[in-house]
């Protein structure tokens, strides 16, 4: 709406009278204008080019106001900023520590830098700078966020969370991306719930983000929501029909429920449109194996071998295939891989352990795998006990086997761990060689309570039923 004439002539006359009040001093009555002053000019005028997104000009004015006042830290920063927008990242970086060197409590260059530092992957370096610029003002929502995405790609997932969210605590109006990013955090430590609610915030602005697409319906799937996983996996694939995650997506839905016929063809669909991507073909030795046909199956994973023979993910597949068919030497041979590929992992220098243990193979061996998987991962040290103490029942040294499995049950007590049927059995069968029948009976009987694993408790019912006679 215009203002009246009257309102005009109000607002004239008030103008007037501040004139009166605050006049303006002349060049004169200001005195001769410092080197400073003319600096602090020339930056702002390069700011105002910068707003414009005129660079070239703003960097111009930016290097003669540092040239005329070499202590102007917002020169360099502003210098920087230019810099890290061109990706000229050594240039920018010189301009923000310069910056920050003149003034080291400067939070526009503390938070420049940490931003230069994300953008190089450099994500603990990021953190320290973010960090800095937090602490002189926490009230900072953009800097929680970028503070955030350093924790998250450094590996401090739960860290990125917290910031993550003092960023919308502060200001509920981020970006898109921001609710996509604390979704992704979300899920990666199993709040799918929380997951669920930030990525139903991406596709409320954005229908057709694909990333949240295909990342709800992970969730959902894990969930147990198959139907609304299958929903969101096909809508993917209507916006984009090639994108190969969505159809691995939907093959492992229907290959969890069974479904066995769209598995193999929504997985031979993905391997038509990538050859390269090894997910579709793995998976389609698994469908080939849970149909029965062994053979396929095993023909599929030596396929991907026979491209990369240290693929550990196609060897685990392998190595599980094998025990599940009780297939062992095969078993040995895959374990044997993965322990040289992976000499630091105590699971799989455990399970390789274990498993010549219980064929009576190779037992110094054995004992040395096991060994260093208990010095390699000691929260898991009273299962590998077990395994060590059954590698003495193999070698016929009963006492020492007693020890090492009372070790592995008081551990098990102290972590309040449920104790499995195959471990029970182990000391029933440990306790029956030293002739402590009544000790193996109660073992015996606890593996059969325990019902983890039915082939340890039919052992343990038979081996209880041979004991009855004995004193």
């Amino acid at each position: 709406m215009k203002p009246s004439a009257s309102w005009s002539n109000k607002l004239l006359t008030a103008s007037l009278l501040l004139g009166l009040l605050v006049a303006p001093l002349t060049a004169a009555e200001k005195g001769p204008v410092t080197a400073k002053e003319r600096a602090a000019t020339m930056i702002q005028e390069g700011l105002n080019h910068l707003l414009l997104e005129q660079n070239k000009q703003a960097e111009e004015l930016f290097i003669k106001a540092k040239s005329i006042d070499p202590y102007s830290e917002q020169a360099y920063n502003f210098l920087g900023l230019i810099y890290l927008q061109q990706e000229l990242f050594e240039k920018a970086e010189d301009m923000l520590k310069r910056a920050i060197a003149i003034e080291p409590m400067y939070p526009e260059a503390l938070r420049n830098l940490g931003k230069l530092y994300l953008r190089q992957d450099r994500f603990d370096e990021a953190s320290t700078y973010l960090r800095r610029t937090l602490a002189l003002d926490v009230n900072q929502p953009y800097t929680w966020y970028l503070l955030g995405m350093a924790q998250y790609f450094s590996g401090k997932v739960s860290e990125s969370i917290t910031s993550y969210e003092n960023a919308f605590s502060m200001e509920p109006n981020l970006p898109v991306e921001a609710h996509y990013n604390l979704g992704v955090a979300y899920h990666e430590t199993s709040r799918y719930l929380e997951a669920v609610r930030s990525y139903e915030q991406v596709l409320k602005h954005e229908p057709d983000h694909i990333n949240a697409l295909n990342n709800l319906g992970l969730v959902y799937s894990i969930l147990g929501e198959k139907d609304r996983a299958i929903d969101l996996f096909n809508q993917v694939l209507k916006i984009d029909n090639g994108n190969i995650k969505a159809r691995i997506n939907l093959g492992n839905v229907f290959l969890s429920t069974r479904d066995l016929v769209e598995a193999e063809k929504i997985y031979r669909s993905a391997i038509s449109l990538d050859q390269t991507d090894i997910s579709p073909r793995l998976n389609l030795g698994v469908v080939y194996y849970e149909k029965g046909d062994f053979a396929n199956a095993r023909s599929e994973w030596e396929k991907l071998l026979k491209e990369n023979p240290d693929n550990v993910r196609v060897l685990s597949v392998m190595g599980s295939a094998f025990l599940e068919k009780k297939e062992y030497d095969l078993a040995i041979e895959v374990f044997k891989r993965m322990a040289k590929l992976m000499p630091d992992n105590g699971s799989i220098a455990n399970t390789l352990g274990y498993l010549l243990a219980d064929q009576n193979k190779e037992l110094p061996l054995a004992k040395d795998l096991i060994e260093k998987a208990i010095e390699l991962d000691r929260p898991n040290r009273a299962t590998y006990l077990d395994s060590l103490a059954w590698v003495e029942y193999r070698r016929g040294n009963f006492k020492q086997a007693l020890q090492i499995q009372n070790r592995a049950m008081r551990i098990f007590g102290l972590t309040h761990e449920p104790v499995s049927s195959e471990v029970h059995l182990h000391m029933g069968k440990i306790q029956e060689r030293l002739k402590n029948y009544e000790q193996a009976r109660n073992a015996y009987e606890a593996a059969i309570k325990s019902n983890t694993d039915a082939a340890s408790v039919k052992i343990a019912s038979e081996s209880l039923h041979l004991l009855k006679d004995k004193q």
